[in-house]
């Protein structure tokens, strides 16, 4: 059984997927807890976790991006250094790539060690995901 951490972002179908991803896991026996991301809080810390999945829609026209309340989300996390992580988007027409690259960018730069990686739909995807791949 893994502890696991679902950080998503309060835009677009981040949420969703992120609940899928929680059932998943839990059917085969782990416990997720998920944990929206904000600008402000209190410090988050990863050292009780086995496993940390980051979700993000993928925002911008052209030039892909995680959504804004991510990187201050990540900030505010302690305990980083070699955490096994997880990064989502939330498939766009254009630009998933990219923001899928800077999501892992992002949590690479707070020590993290990113396992895997996906670009996700909806809820149903979350949950095969979480069933399978956690």
């Amino acid at each position: 059984m893994k502890n696991i951490l679902i950080i998503y972002s309060q835009e677009g179908a981040a949420e969703k997927v992120a609940r899928g991803i929680k059932e998943g896991a839990e059917s085969q026996g782990h416990r997720a807890e998920l944990l929206a991301a904000s600008g402000e809080g209190d410090e988050i810390s990863f050292h009780k976790y086995d496993l940390v999945v980051v979700g993000s829609p993928t925002k911008g026209l052209i030039k892909g991006r995680p959504a804004e309340d991510i990187p201050p989300t990540l900030d505010r996390c302690k305990h980083t250094v070699g955490q096994d992580a997880f990064a989502f988007i939330t498939s766009s027409l254009i630009g998933s790539t990219r923001a899928l690259k800077k999501l892992m960018e992002q949590l690479e730069k707070q020590g993290c060690v990113v396992k895997d990686f996906e670009t996700l739909k909806k809820k149903s995807d979350g949950e095969k995901l979480g069933q399978e791949r956690i």
